[in-house]
């Protein structure tokens, strides 16, 4: 089964401390939100990077699963 695309926004600026381990997802930040955007390879890499962004405090706006081929950010 292929990667899915996702994008996750998140309230705030996010952490160095979680940004190192994000390197395969693109980050921008488009204040007063900051947008992920990737591919992660199963359900379980989603959960979990929506368990670490909850640890962290901070505020999980959106999670979405971008269609097959749709490789620009939204």
């Amino acid at each position: 089964m292929p990667d899915a695309t996702y994008q996750v926004r998140v309230s705030g600026v996010i952490p160095d401390e979680l940004l190192a381990e994000l390197r395969d997802l693109t980050v921008s930040v488009e204040p007063p939100e900051t947008v992920l955007h990737g591919s992660l390879p199963d359900q379980s890499a989603v959960v979990g990077l929506i368990s670490r962004i909850h640890g962290l405090g901070l505020r999980l706006i959106e999670v979405r699963r971008l269609p097959a081929g749709d490789d620009q950010q939204k």
